[in-house]
């Protein structure tokens, strides 16, 4: 079983994606459920629920992205944590208007919406944290 993991998340091409895969779908499960206590138990509206939840889990994905994803030790929270969000803004941008258009326009579930939607953001969120947030050998 160690070496499974072992060469899921270190093996030298896929790993980082691996990684990114693993904190991602955790963060999936958990924005999912907290989108699922809003709208049906606290009965706020999808678009503003989706939302809430979306920076809610961006905020603790940002340490999984960093510390296991891309490994990146460097301790400059202070520039990466606003890039970050930067980046995490334009995912949300991208976010609430796909599960506006499957939504609303094509009246799909919410929740299949959402589910949708994530596949679609990942790869933003991936190449732009990769390629720009936790950058390797370059400092902000």
């Amino acid at each position: 079983m160690k070496r499974f993991f072992a060469f899921f998340f270190e093996h030298k091409r896929f790993g980082e994606p691996m990684r990114y895969l693993l904190i991602g779908g955790i963060c999936a499960v958990l924005d999912l459920f907290i989108l699922f206590i809003f709208v049906n138990y606290l009965h706020i509206w999808y678009l503003y629920a989706a939302t809430a939840s979306f920076i809610i889990v961006s905020t603790l994905g940002y340490f999984g992205q960093k510390y296991f994803s891309f490994r990146n030790y460097e301790n400059n929270h202070g520039k990466q944590f606003p890039v970050f969000f930067v980046m995490a803004g334009v995912g949300l941008l991208l976010n609430a208007g796909f599960i506006f258009l499957f939504v609303s326009i094509m009246n799909l579930w919410y929740i299949l919406a959402s589910i949708i939607t994530k596949f679609i953001v990942l790869f933003w969120n991936f190449f732009a944290n990769k390629h720009i947030t936790f950058k390797k050998n370059e400092s902000f």
